[in-house]
């Protein structure tokens, strides 16, 4: 498998999921073995799981000074999911517009865009040894396998929805149909408690599949897909694990996984180098 990269300029405006403010964001052709790189203008920073500076209903890199660039998952799990390598995402404001609440249109328009292959080959990181996390009841894991597959089991039983469980295989499946069209999703029950602590303030119907007190989704169109809020639990972890800036090997499975309980996955992976291997 090749590196690859954008064929010319991708750009994105919309609203800040999290800020509720209007943020605007360019993602650029680079160069092979540049990786994915952020930048405001002033800073950069690698797309890396170590520079991860904030987890909460979202995933945020730092900068420096001060400054992060968060709600990262969508776009880093599109790229990922394209086999997108290499590329210069550029924006001054302090959030990736949350478009639709799914991954669909930056694959639309990298798709569009075009993707050009590379003559480096992709860092493959291949899983050698069981590696678990928990917190609570809360669990997730990454274990040897022949090719990355993700398998997510959810209870939203609290909440009116059946517990579901999903499961996605690179090898088998496709990225665009089956993950990359999963929104975002919420519960009505949560929105005071949202609105108190001034979270997803720019959170609405339209960026978000919001389910009421027995599990009925309110939006007018319905589900895209069905257990469509597992799907994009699996877009997170997709984006999230993308920030080991290689082609993963290795199966994960996982019980109501978080941002916060993804990244502490991808440190306890990285603690001792007899858990990986990494081939180009």
């Amino acid at each position: 498998m090749f590196q690859a990269t954008l064929e010319s300029v991708a750009s994105f405006d919309g609203v800040g999921a999290h800020s509720g403010k209007l943020c605007s964001v360019s993602i650029s052709p680079a160069a092979k073995n540049a990786g994915i790189v952020f930048s405001n203008g002033e800073h950069t920073v690698e797309a890396r799981f170590d520079n991860v500076s904030e987890t909460t209903l979202c995933t945020a890199l730092s900068l420096g000074d001060g400054a992060d660039i968060s709600t990262i998952e969508h776009l880093s799990a599109a790229l990922y999911g394209l086999g997108i390598t290499n590329a210069l995402i550029e924006t001054k404001d302090p959030e990736i517009p949350i478009l639709d609440g799914s991954a669909l249109p930056f694959v639309q328009k990298f798709l569009s865009v075009g993707i050009k292959k590379q003559s480096s080959r992709m860092k493959m990181l291949k899983v050698l040894v069981p590696i678990k996390v928990q917190e609570g009841e809360k669990w997730i894991s990454l274990s040897p396998a022949n090719s990355f597959s993700i398998n997510i089991k959810c209870d939203f039983t609290s909440k009116g929805l059946e517990t579901r469980e999903t499961s996605f295989d690179f090898s088998e499946n496709d990225f665009t149909k089956e993950i990359a069209l999963a929104r975002t999703f919420g519960f009505f029950s949560d929105a005071e408690f949202l609105r108190k602590n001034n979270l997803a303030k720019g959170a609405s119907l339209d960026n978000c599949v919001v389910f009421d007190d027995v599990g009925r989704p309110i939006n007018k169109e319905g589900l895209r897909l069905p257990n469509e809020p597992v799907r994009h639990k699996i877009l997170d972890v997709i984006g999230d694990l993308s920030l080991t800036r290689c082609n993963i090997v290795g199966r994960f499975d996982g019980f109501c996984p978080s941002h916060r309980i993804n990244n502490r996955l991808l440190h306890a992976l990285f603690e001792k180098d007899t858990n990986y291997e990494i081939t180009q």
